[in-house]
Protein backbone atom coordinates (compact mmCIF):
# COMPACT_ATOMS: atom_id res chain seq x y z
CA UNK A 1 0.00 0.00 0.00
CA UNK A 2 1.09 3.68 -0.93
CA UNK A 3 1.88 5.93 1.70
CA UNK A 4 -1.22 8.31 2.14
CA UNK A 5 -0.89 12.08 0.10
CA UNK A 6 -0.31 14.78 2.13
CA UNK A 7 -1.30 17.83 1.23
CA UNK A 8 0.76 20.09 -0.70
CA UNK A 9 2.12 23.35 1.03
CA UNK A 10 1.85 25.39 -1.83
CA UNK A 11 -1.19 27.25 -1.65
CA UNK A 12 -3.00 26.47 1.73
CA UNK A 13 -6.11 28.55 0.64
CA UNK A 14 -7.20 26.24 -1.93
CA UNK A 15 -7.27 22.81 0.05
CA UNK A 16 -10.22 21.68 1.51
CA UNK A 17 -11.81 19.91 4.42
CA UNK A 18 -11.14 16.15 4.12
CA UNK A 19 -12.69 13.01 5.59
CA UNK A 20 -10.52 9.38 5.96
CA UNK A 21 -11.63 8.33 2.30
CA UNK A 22 -10.57 11.90 0.84
CA UNK A 23 -13.46 13.50 0.18
CA UNK A 24 -14.85 16.70 1.41
CA UNK A 25 -16.92 16.27 4.95
CA UNK A 26 -19.60 19.14 6.25
CA UNK A 27 -18.43 20.75 9.02
CA UNK A 28 -20.66 22.69 11.78
CA UNK A 29 -19.33 26.07 10.36
CA UNK A 30 -22.44 27.24 8.32
CA UNK A 31 -20.50 27.84 4.96
CA UNK A 32 -18.89 26.18 2.40
CA UNK A 33 -17.90 22.92 3.23
CA UNK A 34 -15.26 22.73 0.58
CA UNK A 35 -13.48 25.53 2.34
CA UNK A 36 -10.90 24.57 4.72
CA UNK A 37 -10.77 26.60 8.20
CA UNK A 38 -8.82 29.41 9.58
CA UNK A 39 -5.89 28.35 11.96
CA UNK A 40 -5.58 30.78 14.59
CA UNK A 41 -2.56 30.95 17.16
CA UNK A 42 -2.30 33.18 20.41
CA UNK A 43 0.85 32.89 21.83
CA UNK A 44 0.31 34.54 25.32
CA UNK A 45 2.91 34.66 28.42
CA UNK A 46 1.96 31.30 29.89
CA UNK A 47 0.61 29.89 27.26
CA UNK A 48 -0.15 29.09 23.61
CA UNK A 49 -3.78 28.65 22.38
CA UNK A 50 -5.80 27.99 18.96
CA UNK A 51 -8.79 27.96 17.52
CA UNK A 52 -10.37 26.65 13.68
CA UNK A 53 -12.47 29.43 12.41
CA UNK A 54 -14.98 28.80 9.21
CA UNK A 55 -13.01 30.18 6.06
CA UNK A 56 -15.84 32.24 5.44
CA UNK A 57 -18.28 34.15 8.25
CA UNK A 58 -21.27 31.98 8.94
CA UNK A 59 -24.48 33.68 8.78
CA UNK A 60 -24.98 32.96 12.74
CA UNK A 61 -21.25 34.30 13.59
CA UNK A 62 -21.65 36.21 16.98
CA UNK A 63 -18.34 37.82 17.79
CA UNK A 64 -19.76 38.55 21.37
CA UNK A 65 -20.08 34.94 21.82
CA UNK A 66 -17.83 32.93 19.01
CA UNK A 67 -18.76 29.19 18.39
CA UNK A 68 -15.16 27.94 16.83
CA UNK A 69 -14.90 24.59 14.90
CA UNK A 70 -11.94 23.39 17.84
CA UNK A 71 -10.05 25.53 19.96
CA UNK A 72 -7.18 23.95 22.52
CA UNK A 73 -4.31 25.35 24.51
CA UNK A 74 -0.61 24.47 25.35
CA UNK A 75 2.02 25.35 28.28
CA UNK A 76 4.81 27.35 26.43
CA UNK A 77 7.07 23.78 27.58
CA UNK A 78 4.56 21.08 26.11
CA UNK A 79 4.54 22.98 22.64
CA UNK A 80 5.77 20.22 20.97
CA UNK A 81 2.31 18.40 21.11
CA UNK A 82 0.50 21.83 19.58
CA UNK A 83 1.04 20.11 16.72
CA UNK A 84 -0.90 16.76 17.85
CA UNK A 85 -3.89 18.99 19.49
CA UNK A 86 -4.46 20.37 15.98
CA UNK A 87 -4.51 17.31 14.52
CA UNK A 88 -6.77 15.68 16.94
CA UNK A 89 -9.29 18.56 16.68
CA UNK A 90 -9.15 18.40 12.81
CA UNK A 91 -9.57 14.86 12.72
CA UNK A 92 -12.34 15.05 15.30
CA UNK A 93 -14.25 17.66 13.25
CA UNK A 94 -14.31 15.82 10.42
CA UNK A 95 -14.97 12.35 11.80
CA UNK A 96 -17.95 14.44 13.86
CA UNK A 97 -19.17 16.73 11.26
CA UNK A 98 -22.35 16.48 12.08
CA UNK A 99 -22.24 17.77 15.54
CA UNK A 100 -22.78 20.84 16.78
CA UNK A 101 -19.98 22.92 18.68
CA UNK A 102 -20.64 24.61 22.16
CA UNK A 103 -20.07 28.38 22.43
CA UNK A 104 -16.43 27.66 23.62
CA UNK A 105 -16.17 25.22 20.68
CA UNK A 106 -14.68 21.56 20.74
CA UNK A 107 -11.59 21.44 23.17
CA UNK A 108 -9.01 19.18 23.11
CA UNK A 109 -6.86 18.17 26.18
CA UNK A 110 -3.23 18.90 25.88
CA UNK A 111 -1.75 15.12 26.87
CA UNK A 112 -1.27 13.55 23.67
CA UNK A 113 2.15 12.80 22.31
CA UNK A 114 4.04 15.04 20.19
CA UNK A 115 4.17 14.51 16.29
CA UNK A 116 7.66 13.89 14.54
CA UNK A 117 8.34 16.78 12.21
CA UNK A 118 6.31 15.68 8.92
CA UNK A 119 4.69 12.85 10.67
CA UNK A 120 1.48 15.01 11.11
CA UNK A 121 -0.50 13.13 8.95
CA UNK A 122 0.58 10.07 8.16
CA UNK A 123 0.26 7.36 10.52
CA UNK A 124 -3.63 6.62 10.55
CA UNK A 125 -4.75 8.19 7.43
CA UNK A 126 -6.13 10.52 8.35
CA UNK A 127 -4.31 13.66 6.27
CA UNK A 128 -4.76 16.92 8.24
CA UNK A 129 -5.49 19.57 5.16
CA UNK A 130 -3.79 22.92 4.39
CA UNK A 131 -5.78 26.01 6.39
CA UNK A 132 -7.46 28.32 4.84
CA UNK A 133 -4.00 30.58 6.46
CA UNK A 134 -2.57 31.19 9.42
CA UNK A 135 -2.88 33.82 11.51
CA UNK A 136 -0.14 34.83 15.11
CA UNK A 137 -0.73 36.87 18.23
CA UNK A 138 2.23 36.50 19.68
CA UNK A 139 3.77 38.67 23.09
CA UNK A 140 6.38 35.60 23.81
CA UNK A 141 9.62 36.52 21.86
CA UNK A 142 10.98 34.81 19.03
CA UNK A 143 10.74 31.78 20.85
CA UNK A 144 7.02 30.95 20.65
CA UNK A 145 6.66 32.45 17.16
CA UNK A 146 9.51 29.56 16.00
CA UNK A 147 7.32 27.25 18.36
CA UNK A 148 4.27 27.54 15.82
CA UNK A 149 6.32 27.67 12.86
CA UNK A 150 7.82 24.10 13.56
CA UNK A 151 4.56 22.83 14.10
CA UNK A 152 3.38 24.33 10.59
CA UNK A 153 6.05 21.93 9.38
CA UNK A 154 5.34 19.39 11.35
CA UNK A 155 1.67 19.23 10.25
CA UNK A 156 2.09 20.45 6.52
CA UNK A 157 6.21 20.10 5.83
CA UNK A 158 8.48 22.82 5.40
CA UNK A 159 7.39 25.33 3.07
CA UNK A 160 4.56 25.60 5.29
CA UNK A 161 6.02 27.95 8.31
CA UNK A 162 5.68 30.70 5.46
CA UNK A 163 2.00 30.45 5.52
CA UNK A 164 2.12 32.34 8.98
CA UNK A 165 1.05 35.92 8.93
CA UNK A 166 2.12 37.79 12.71
CA UNK A 167 -0.32 40.01 12.94
CA UNK A 168 1.12 43.29 14.88
CA UNK A 169 -0.50 46.51 15.91
CA UNK A 170 -1.18 49.53 13.43
CA UNK A 171 -2.44 52.48 12.98
CA UNK A 172 -5.79 51.25 12.08
CA UNK A 173 -7.66 47.59 11.26
CA UNK A 174 -11.02 46.05 10.86
CA UNK A 175 -12.51 49.29 12.28
CA UNK A 176 -10.41 49.89 15.40
CA UNK A 177 -8.14 53.04 15.12
CA UNK A 178 -4.85 52.92 17.41
CA UNK A 179 -3.93 56.18 19.63
CA UNK A 180 -0.87 55.26 20.84
CA UNK A 181 1.42 57.95 19.88
CA UNK A 182 3.82 54.94 18.46
CA UNK A 183 0.94 52.33 17.43
CA UNK A 184 3.62 49.75 16.64
CA UNK A 185 4.32 49.57 20.69
CA UNK A 186 0.47 48.35 21.77
CA UNK A 187 1.01 44.66 22.21
CA UNK A 188 -0.48 42.75 19.29
CA UNK A 189 -2.92 40.45 21.98
CA UNK A 190 -4.13 44.17 23.01
CA UNK A 191 -4.61 44.62 19.60
CA UNK A 192 -6.53 41.86 18.65
CA UNK A 193 -8.82 42.20 21.39
CA UNK A 194 -9.99 45.43 20.83
CA UNK A 195 -10.74 44.30 17.30
CA UNK A 196 -12.60 41.39 18.48
CA UNK A 197 -14.29 43.35 21.39
CA UNK A 198 -15.29 46.33 19.04
CA UNK A 199 -16.69 43.67 16.49
CA UNK A 200 -18.69 42.13 19.35
CA UNK A 201 -20.08 44.93 20.35
CA UNK A 202 -19.98 47.74 17.50
CA UNK A 203 -20.95 50.91 18.86
CA UNK A 204 -20.92 51.01 21.99
CA UNK A 205 -18.40 52.46 24.69
CA UNK A 206 -16.09 49.49 26.08
CA UNK A 207 -13.79 49.01 28.99
CA UNK A 208 -12.09 45.86 28.15
CA UNK A 209 -10.04 44.02 31.06
CA UNK A 210 -8.08 41.63 30.28
CA UNK A 211 -6.68 39.12 33.32
CA UNK A 212 -4.03 36.88 32.70
CA UNK A 213 -0.09 37.06 33.62
CA UNK A 214 -0.91 40.54 33.39
CA UNK A 215 -4.00 42.79 33.87
CA UNK A 216 -4.72 45.12 31.03
CA UNK A 217 -7.31 47.55 30.62
CA UNK A 218 -8.14 49.18 27.78
CA UNK A 219 -10.87 52.41 26.64
CA UNK A 220 -12.53 51.71 23.25
CA UNK A 221 -14.82 54.48 22.11
CA UNK A 222 -18.36 53.13 20.07
CA UNK A 223 -16.98 54.85 17.05
CA UNK A 224 -13.50 52.19 17.10
CA UNK A 225 -10.76 55.36 18.92
CA UNK A 226 -8.88 53.38 20.78
CA UNK A 227 -7.94 55.82 23.50
CA UNK A 228 -5.18 54.09 25.28
CA UNK A 229 -4.78 51.82 27.96
CA UNK A 230 -3.28 50.49 31.62
CA UNK A 231 -0.92 47.53 32.70
CA UNK A 232 -0.20 46.24 36.03
CA UNK A 233 0.38 42.66 37.49
CA UNK A 234 -1.90 40.26 37.20
CA UNK A 235 -3.48 38.37 40.40
CA UNK A 236 -1.28 35.64 40.67
CA UNK A 237 1.48 37.89 39.64
CA UNK A 238 0.84 40.14 42.57
CA UNK A 239 0.64 37.51 45.14
CA UNK A 240 4.10 36.03 44.01
CA UNK A 241 5.47 39.67 43.98
CA UNK A 242 3.90 39.24 47.78
CA UNK A 243 6.01 36.02 48.57
CA UNK A 244 9.11 36.67 46.83
CA UNK A 245 10.00 40.17 47.96
CA UNK A 246 9.17 39.28 51.87
CA UNK A 247 10.62 37.61 54.37
CA UNK A 248 7.40 35.68 56.01
CA UNK A 249 4.68 36.38 53.72
CA UNK A 250 3.50 32.80 52.22
CA UNK A 251 2.88 31.70 47.92
CA UNK A 252 -0.94 31.41 47.55
CA UNK A 253 -2.75 30.81 44.56
CA UNK A 254 -4.99 33.41 42.85
CA UNK A 255 -8.21 32.25 44.32
CA UNK A 256 -10.10 35.75 44.89
CA UNK A 257 -12.06 35.54 47.87
CA UNK A 258 -16.12 36.96 47.92
CA UNK A 259 -18.15 38.13 50.37
CA UNK A 260 -17.97 38.43 53.94
CA UNK A 261 -15.53 41.35 55.75
CA UNK A 262 -14.17 44.12 54.12
CA UNK A 263 -10.85 43.52 56.41
CA UNK A 264 -9.02 39.83 56.85
CA UNK A 265 -8.56 38.40 60.12
CA UNK A 266 -5.71 35.84 59.29
CA UNK A 267 -2.60 36.61 57.16
CA UNK A 268 -3.51 34.61 54.05
CA UNK A 269 -7.16 36.03 54.03
CA UNK A 270 -5.52 39.62 53.90
CA UNK A 271 -3.25 38.74 51.01
CA UNK A 272 -5.59 37.32 49.06
CA UNK A 273 -8.73 40.43 50.06
CA UNK A 274 -5.69 42.42 49.57
CA UNK A 275 -4.68 41.61 46.24
CA UNK A 276 -8.12 41.31 45.26
CA UNK A 277 -9.49 44.98 46.35
CA UNK A 278 -6.04 45.91 44.40
CA UNK A 279 -7.28 44.43 41.59
CA UNK A 280 -10.83 45.57 41.51
CA UNK A 281 -10.06 49.42 42.41
CA UNK A 282 -8.18 49.35 39.14
CA UNK A 283 -11.30 48.29 37.46
CA UNK A 284 -13.92 50.55 39.25
CA UNK A 285 -11.78 53.27 39.29
CA UNK A 286 -10.81 53.43 35.40
CA UNK A 287 -14.59 52.96 34.64
CA UNK A 288 -15.69 55.77 36.71
CA UNK A 289 -12.89 57.60 34.88
CA UNK A 290 -13.64 56.31 31.62
CA UNK A 291 -18.09 56.97 31.68
CA UNK A 292 -17.19 60.51 33.58
CA UNK A 293 -14.52 61.25 30.45
CA UNK A 294 -17.01 60.15 27.84
CA UNK A 295 -20.76 61.03 29.75
CA UNK A 296 -21.74 57.91 28.36
CA UNK A 297 -22.51 54.29 29.11
CA UNK A 298 -19.64 51.97 28.97
CA UNK A 299 -19.57 48.56 29.15
CA UNK A 300 -16.85 46.38 31.25
CA UNK A 301 -15.74 43.72 29.54
CA UNK A 302 -13.72 40.93 31.47
CA UNK A 303 -11.72 38.17 29.78
CA UNK A 304 -8.10 36.00 30.37
CA UNK A 305 -7.48 33.12 32.14
CA UNK A 306 -7.48 35.01 35.46
CA UNK A 307 -10.96 37.10 34.99
CA UNK A 308 -12.37 34.14 37.77
CA UNK A 309 -10.11 35.29 40.44
CA UNK A 310 -11.88 39.28 39.98
CA UNK A 311 -15.32 38.47 38.79
CA UNK A 312 -16.98 37.79 42.56
CA UNK A 313 -15.15 41.29 43.97
CA UNK A 314 -16.31 43.74 41.09
CA UNK A 315 -19.19 46.03 42.39
CA UNK A 316 -19.65 47.00 38.64
CA UNK A 317 -21.68 45.46 35.83
CA UNK A 318 -19.43 43.41 33.27
CA UNK A 319 -19.97 41.14 30.91
CA UNK A 320 -17.69 38.01 30.43
CA UNK A 321 -16.04 36.97 27.05
CA UNK A 322 -13.09 34.46 27.23
CA UNK A 323 -12.16 34.63 23.81
CA UNK A 324 -11.60 38.09 22.66
CA UNK A 325 -8.21 37.43 21.21
CA UNK A 326 -9.13 34.65 18.27
CA UNK A 327 -12.69 36.70 17.75
CA UNK A 328 -10.13 39.87 16.96
CA UNK A 329 -7.76 37.45 14.72
CA UNK A 330 -10.74 36.07 12.90
CA UNK A 331 -11.80 39.71 12.20
CA UNK A 332 -8.24 40.41 11.14
CA UNK A 333 -8.42 37.53 8.91
CA UNK A 334 -11.67 38.09 7.28
CA UNK A 335 -11.12 41.42 6.65
CA UNK A 336 -7.65 40.42 4.73
CA UNK A 337 -9.64 37.89 2.91
CA UNK A 338 -12.12 40.68 1.28
CA UNK A 339 -9.19 42.93 0.54
CA UNK A 340 -7.39 40.55 -0.93
CA UNK A 341 -10.58 38.94 -2.96
CA UNK A 342 -11.89 42.63 -3.84
CA UNK A 343 -8.66 43.80 -5.25
CA UNK A 344 -8.25 40.26 -7.43
CA UNK A 345 -11.68 41.37 -8.98
CA UNK A 346 -10.21 44.70 -9.53
CA UNK A 347 -7.42 43.12 -11.63
CA UNK A 348 -9.09 40.83 -13.35
CA UNK A 349 -12.38 43.20 -14.48
CA UNK A 350 -11.52 44.56 -18.29
CA UNK A 351 -11.36 48.19 -19.13
CA UNK A 352 -14.11 49.47 -21.05
CA UNK A 353 -12.76 50.29 -24.59
CA UNK A 354 -11.43 53.85 -24.75
CA UNK A 355 -14.25 55.68 -27.46
CA UNK A 356 -13.39 56.24 -30.75
CA UNK A 357 -13.27 60.02 -32.23
CA UNK A 358 -16.56 59.41 -33.78
CA UNK A 359 -18.17 58.30 -30.47
CA UNK A 360 -16.23 61.21 -28.27
CA UNK A 361 -18.15 63.39 -30.76
CA UNK A 362 -21.80 61.97 -30.28
CA UNK A 363 -21.12 59.99 -33.84
CA UNK A 364 -22.45 57.02 -34.81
Amino acid sequence: MSAPRRPSPASPRSASLLGTDGTPVATNSGVNDNAAPWLLVDAGNSRIKWALAPAARPAHWRAASPSFLASGAVDHAEWRTLATQIRAGWSALAADASTTSDADGRHFAPNAAPLAIGQGGQHDGFICPAPAGVWLTNVAGDAAEQAVRMTLQTLWGMASADWLQVLRASDARAGVRNGYHTPSQLGSDRWASLIGAHAAWPGEHLLIVTLGTATTVEALRGDGDYLGGLIAPGPALMLQSLAQGTAQLPTLDATMPSGGQAFARSTTEAILRGCAAAQAGLVERSYAQLEAQLGAPVRCVLSGGARHALAQTLTLPFTEHDQLVPAGLYEVALNAAESSAAKATETHTPAEAPLDAGQARGGV
